[in-house]
């Protein structure tokens, strides 16, 4: 499964970061990942598109409050705002 994560993230780091994202969660997820990543140069990190990676992503980009209120993980508010963030 990470390997194929792997070869879907090569292949989006091509892209031009101008692109638009894509709808489906697991592409844009990896979308994201490729852009943002949640995980460290050697593959750890939580499972990209998982929850755990979704929690993850919205702390490091300061999503929610301290009190973890903000948008619900994957809504349209949410996404819009992750890529707010990582467009900066």
């Amino acid at each position: 499964m990470k390997f194929l994560a792997a070869l879907l993230l090569i292949a989006l780091a091509g892209c031009n970061d101008r692109s638009a994202p894509p709808e489906d969660w697991k592409t844009w997820s990896a979308w994201v990942e490729a852009r943002y990543p949640v995980g460290d140069a050697q593959g750890h990190g939580p499972d990209i598109g998982s929850d755990e990676w979704a929690r993850a992503l919205q702390q490091k980009l300061g999503i929610v409050d301290d009190q973890g209120h903000g948008p619900d993980i994957g809504s349209a508010e949410w996404r819009a705002a992750v890529q707010t963030k990582i467009s900066r």
